[in-house]
């Protein structure tokens, strides 16, 4: 593609570290996409005969169709993916494949392709979530009133219900769907038209080129349409933050798998044993899923460090965006695929869970805020229970089990009504400030939140049917 300049080819060894065929074949659906929208554009404006356009566009289309049926490109020795179209469209159709690369530079060409495959893993990322958050939510339906421990430094603090413990995590995954379709607007920027880095001097129709690739506006700017890779930070930014999230509740559960939590139990599908020890479940889907979070955020920190040192425009240090959102796409992907199926199978021991609930004198902060509501100052109530608890520990009892005259010693007002409020069931019943743990307010906050995540699917599926072509929606659900 570039031989002109030369006297001898390029080393070997060069070669081999320079080209990037076999990491980005991966884009021939939208590199001949994009180059069938090119070609279109030259021929209605003239800047090709209407013949060699029309030319184009039909072997581009047989292209596409051999190569989906045969699940991509074979690896050949070319260069990369651009130039192994132009070659495949030189041999079948003759010069008129050699027309394909006026008015565009590989710079514009690789910046469009791989915008357009961020938008698609975007949208497949998004929905990967939702389906993991209509598991976290069915499930959190089915428990809004089964009590268990909340914990704070891994220490029992309060009794909560696992229903609300579950709808947190819907919460942080509905956070990680807004970062991954700011991701997606991020990258919805055509560029093709840049050339390589000051424009072109044809009369190209840059709009036309967007609208029919689905992108929603043109760059403003040819030098940094084709510098520009902050939509590749975007998006591996929301994988690693997503990659976190799912690490910290793999961790919740391996913990509450251990013998001395005992809170829940993974399905055999999603649990391991041992090539040794022959009575070992292992909590492997778990375990590697906090693996994969560093792996990620290497990924993208790894990324973030190469794309600080490329002067403007273009350096070839941008060839590795690829590798890293291919890598991102591959790990989290999968990850949430199998989570999905934990989510959906785990059990959960409701018995344990009240058990653990009752240790570590739940009831303390419920006889602060009683002494707070008779007028007490909370500082003082606070004091007054930490005395109490420590009179139940010194006697290794709870503090509903301690006498109504040691009650009365701490504050003569206590014995009497507060025995009341000291069960668990009544602890988080009164948890009804918004956003609390009432199992009233679960209720409510699931029905709620399955309204949110239709909302959310919907919205997808729209970004899909209006922001990407027709060819690259199967890959999509792919």
């Amino acid at each position: 593609m570039w031989g002109g300049r030369f006297e001898k080819p390029p080393a070997e060894s060069a070669r081999a570290f320079t080209r990037s065929f076999p990491v980005d074949r991966r884009m021939y659906r939208e590199d001949i996409v994009a180059s069938r929208a090119h070609a279109a554009m030259l021929g209605r404006g003239g800047i090709i005969p209407e013949a060699s356009a029309t030319a184009l566009t039909d072997a581009l289309d047989a292209l596409l169709c051999e190569l989906v049926a045969a699940d991509g490109p074979p690896l050949t020795d070319d260069e990369d993916i651009h130039s192994f179209v132009e070659r495949e469209l030189t041999e079948r159709i003759g010069e008129d494949g050699r027309r394909l690369h006026v008015a565009r530079s590989r710079n514009d060409q690789v910046a469009t392709d791989l915008r357009l495959y961020c938008k698609g893993f975007s949208v497949r990322l998004a929905l990967a979530v939702l389906d993991l958050m209509d598991e976290i939510v069915n499930r959190a339906s089915n428990e809004t009133e089964t009590l268990m421990p909340g914990f704070t430094h891994l220490q029992i603090a309060q009794p909560i219900t696992l229903g609300h413990y579950l709808l947190a995590l819907a919460e942080m995954h509905e956070r990680d769907l807004t970062g991954i379709l700011h991701a997606h607007s991020m990258a919805d920027v055509c560029p093709l038209g840049s050339g390589a880095l000051a424009g072109v001097p044809f009369n190209v129709d840059r709009e036309s080129v967007a609208e029919e690739l689905g992108f929603s506006q043109i760059t403003r700017n040819s030098v940094d349409a084709v510098s520009d890779r902050d939509f590749v930070t975007g998006i591996l930014h929301a994988c690693a933050v997503l990659a976190g999230h799912l690490s910290r509740w793999s961790e919740d559960l391996v913990i509450w798998a251990s013998p001395g939590y005992r809170m829940l139990k993974f399905d055999e599908g999603y649990a391991t044993g041992s090539s040794m020890l022959p009575q070992k479940q292992n909590p492997d889907v778990a375990e590697l899923t906090r693996a994969k979070a560093g792996l990620i955020t290497g990924i993208a920190t790894g990324w973030q460090v190469t794309l600080k040192a490329v002067p403007m425009a273009y350096g070839l240090d941008l060839q590795e965006d690829k590798r890293a959102v291919f890598g991102a796409e591959d790990n989290l992907l999968g990850t949430l695929n199998v989570l999905t199926g934990v989510m959906a199978t785990i059990e959960f021991d409701r018995n344990r869970m009240r058990e653990l609930a009752a240790r570590g004198h739940p009831a303390a902060l419920e006889i602060a805020d009683y002494l707070s509501e008779l007028g007490v100052p909370f500082r003082d109530a606070h004091a007054v229970v930490g005395g109490l608890v420590r009179l139940a520990e010194s006697k290794g009892v709870s503090l509903e089990e301690l006498e109504d005259t040691e009650f009365s010693k701490a504050d003569s007002r206590l014995p009497g009504n507060v025995r009341r409020r000291l069960g668990l069931r009544e602890i988080v019943d009164r948890r009804v400030s918004p956003g609390g743990t009432a199992p009233i307010l679960v209720a409510q906050e699931a029905v709620r939140a399955r309204q949110r995540i239709a909302w959310q699917r919907d919205h997808v599926y729209e970004l899909i049917e209006q922001r990407l072509p027709n060819a690259l929606r199967p890959a999509v659900s792919g």
